[in-house]
């Protein structure tokens, strides 16, 4: 299978969809302050040829959810929920749900969630970085 990187984020962005508490999700990284809570998919890298001559390709690519600015109390609250790592809420879950992120990639994990600010339309946001790779 030849990972592309639109079908990466177009996946990655439905899977995110599923989750109820994210209100808008992007599959790129916009220019202007997000509308929150949201789910941003960042920027792939691609590792080609990992294995005999196109056998294998590796992406990693970071999704960003951004639920406040980092003033608001109530960000960190909803991010507590989006961490859990199962159920209909959880981030994690619904990337991995089914494997594939809707068949851009023969298999696929979320390794790491690292709290982090981000800046954006001159705002400071509350968000977690969400690590993913992908092989195919």
């Amino acid at each position: 299978m030849t990972i592309t990187i639109s079908s990466l984020r177009g996946g990655a962005a439905t899977a995110l969809d599923t989750i109820a508490a994210i209100r808008t999700v992007y599959d790129y990284i916009p220019d202007t302050a997000p509308a929150t809570p949201s789910a941003i998919v960042g920027n792939v890298s691609i590792d080609w040829d990992d294995a005999n001559a196109r056998g294998l390709d590796a992406a990693t690519f970071s999704v960003y959810v951004v639920v406040s600015r980092m003033s608001e109390r109530s960000g960190a609250d909803t991010l507590d929920s989006l961490l859990a790592g199962s159920g209909a809420g959880s981030v994690k879950t619904a990337l991995e749900a089914g494997g594939n992120l809707g068949g851009s990639c023969s298999t696929m994990r979320v390794t790491r969630a690292t709290p982090v600010s981000l800046s954006m339309g001159g705002v400071e946001f509350f968000a977690y970085e969400y690590e993913v790779e992908a092989y195919g």
